[in-house]
């Protein structure tokens, strides 16, 4: 359709559609992907083929019925591309999968480049020793007493059993959490503490 949609609609109509979906793609993110023009024109489809049942005993007037109608639609549409990204999350395919029919067919695996393999594994152990560098500057940062905090908490102790280990009262732990989170953040490490 174009422009003008062919003088299908009058321009209160077209003034309707086009504000409710301006305010649809600004707030929600899985319309923003679709062209405002593919919008309006589904959105102006489907009130062609309604707007004959606008009964003004049951409506107030036909801008607030448009208004409905279009509401709808799009409300309709976020809920199946919403539904499409959560279903598209679930699919996977598993690297031992043959690539072709035949039944010596190589698998996704078999294709991948060995030295691609050996750089993700670099990559991996690059980030891990970065992650170690990082937790122990952070350690070198912590009081003897935080160290104690922080070794008991990672051996798996909740806040009151470290309390009753430590024989401090939780007041006086959580204050030390804080302080020991303010570190960790300060330094950029807020992916370490459990919040």
């Amino acid at each position: 359709m174009s422009a003008n949609y062919k003088g299908l609609f009058e321009n209160w109509e077209l003034a309707v559609s086009r504000k409710l979906v301006r305010q649809f793609r600004s707030r929600w993110a899985s319309l923003g992907r679709d062209e405002f023009d593919e919008l309006m024109q589904e959105c102006l489809v489907h009130w062609l083929s309604v707007r004959s049942q606008f009964d003004p005993a049951l409506d107030t007037n036909r801008s607030a019925f448009i208004a409905r109608v279009v509401r709808n639609k799009l409300t309709d549409l976020v809920r199946e591309r919403e539904a499409e990204k959560r279903k598209a999350s679930f699919i996977s395919i598993s690297l031992d999968q043959p690539v072709g029919n035949q039944e010596d067919s190589p698998t996704l695996l078999d294709l991948v480049n060995e030295s691609q393999v050996q750089q993700g594994e670099q990559l991996a152990r690059t980030l891990r020793d970065d992650a170690d560098a990082d937790i122990q500057r952070a350690i070198k940062l912590l009081t003897p007493f935080q160290k104690q905090v922080c070794a008991l908490l990672w051996e798996g102790l909740s806040v009151q059993e470290v309390s009753r280990e430590l024989g401090v009262v939780r007041t006086t732990l959580y204050d030390e959490l804080k302080r020991i989170r303010k570190i960790f953040f300060d330094l950029g490490l807020r992916d370490y503490i459990n919040h």
